[in-house]
């Protein structure tokens, strides 16, 4: 690394001018009934926001009829964050775009499991 400079890789939102809650309605909707609002502010990517999916899959105080749709897919954003993950360390970028791109379509799954 240079002595003076160094590189700096991160992932960043786009969610667009209606933000998380516009992109993804139903996870907005959820987020908010289970007392995350503070990720509805923050709207930290999609990567980011899959710690905060595992948080929620082991609190007590979120009900587990609420969670079903999660549980199920939860295992698959894991292994997808962890994929990303290792590209992002090795400077994989078309891996890794090609992982976030899964990770936006199970996004998309989840916003479909969590229709009220």
């Amino acid at each position: 690394m240079s002595r003076f400079m160094q590189i700096d890789l991160k992932l960043l939102p786009l969610y667009g001018s209606g933000g998380l809650r516009h992109a993804f309605p139903n996870l907005a909707s959820w987020l908010k009934a289970c007392g995350r609002d503070r990720l509805l502010r923050e709207e930290p990517p999609l990567y980011q926001l899959v710690e905060s999916l595992e948080r929620l899959a082991t609190d007590p105080a979120v009900p587990a009829p609420t969670k079903a749709g999660l549980m199920r897919l939860l295992p698959r954003f894991s292994r997808i964050r962890d994929e990303a993950r290792e590209h992002l360390l090795s400077y994989r970028l078309k891996d890794l775009d090609a992982c976030l791109y899964r990770l936006e379509d199970l996004f998309q799954d989840l916003e479909k499991e969590l229709e009220w």
